[in-house]
């Protein structure tokens, strides 16, 4: 074979192999485009301010102590089992979640609980108060949890824990909260709403402030 014929198929051979290379190339960078492309963006979690979830709230005070926090209830579940406890046979907890934060917008509060506060509404199974002859019953609570930061919407999801010794809330902090109320399985109130305790009226609980919350889903059971 002459020397110019070794020599054009050399050429041939380097032309065709960088082609190949440069097409393989492009190939690689289109898959990762497309990739990148097709991947989907995940939003990162939301942790709403009090005011900004919605409904009405009220100021409420620890017996005992001077400053309060205010309270708006952000969802209610019909449960067996709340914080570690299980409800009595015949029994489910309404669990009330609540957002909270602290009375006055320039200080914190420490060691917060919400033990104290009631759940109100008006019975249609059973008669309530002292005498036992009010339709209208309110409710103490039990268990009560810690207040946790948790991210919008997944106060269902969280593994809460009792307090008994509560939790300190930075100034202008918001937390969320479990409250649970043992309610009989026969009852089918849907009005419901959740009361405190304030410095005018810390033992009398026809005067405590309430707030409206939903009627507990039962859904969730």
């Amino acid at each position: 074979m002459s020397t110019r014929k070794v020599t054009a198929l050399a050429v041939g051979s380097i032309v065709l192999i960088a082609g190949c290379s440069d097409g393989g190339t492009d190939a690689k960078s289109d898959a990762r485009t497309a990739t990148t492309e097709s991947s989907p963006t995940v939003s990162a979690p939301t942790f709403s301010k009090f005011a900004d979830f919605p409904g009405k709230d009220f100021v409420t005070v620890e017996p005992g102590t001077n400053l309060g926090v205010r309270v708006k209830g952000v969802d209610t579940v019909w449960t067996p089992e709340l914080a570690g406890k299980s409800a009595d046979p015949g029994k489910h907890f309404v669990a009330v979640y609540v957002a909270v934060t602290g009375e006055l917008a320039d200080r914190g509060v420490e060691k917060v609980k919400l033990d104290y506060l009631r759940l109100k509404f008006t019975s249609t199974t059973q008669k309530c108060g002292p005498r036992g002859d009010r339709d209208v019953c309110h409710f103490e609570a039990y268990p009560s949890t810690r207040l946790e930061q948790v991210a919008d919407g997944e106060w269902r999801n969280t593994s809460w824990t009792e307090t008994i010794s509560g939790t300190d809330l930075e100034r202008g902090e918001t937390k969320i909260g479990v409250i649970g109320f043992s309610l009989p399985d026969t009852e089918t109130a849907t009005s419901f709403e959740l009361c405190g305790p304030t410095k005018d009226a810390r033992v009398d609980y026809d005067r405590f402030p309430c707030a409206p919350i939903k009627a507990p889903d039962r859904t969730a059971s």
